[in-house]
């Protein structure tokens, strides 16, 4: 008597191709959920650090008012 004539066949073909999807499925998941977004140029966040430290330096007396102004309206300009 034959292995596969006892109607196994078929459901191990399934439970293999289940295995395959899945594994297939975590090799893309793994690296889309861990990757760290890349960005272009000074973005959001960029910009948002930049002007955290301009404030910090401020703050520590390193920058008088008028160039914490200049220094500030240069980071709001937009880039070309």
């Amino acid at each position: 008597m034959h292995m596969y004539d006892g109607g196994w066949m078929w459901p191990m073909w399934g439970m293999m191709m289940l295995f395959w999807l899945g594994l297939a499925a975590l090799v893309v998941w793994l690296p889309v959920r861990f990757a760290k977004p890349h960005s272009s140029g000074p973005g959001g966040d960029d910009l948002a650090a930049a002007r955290r430290i301009l404030a910090e330096r401020y703050a520590r007396g390193e920058l008088d008012h008028d160039e914490y102004n200049q220094r500030l309206e240069n980071l709001s300009r937009p880039r070309s």
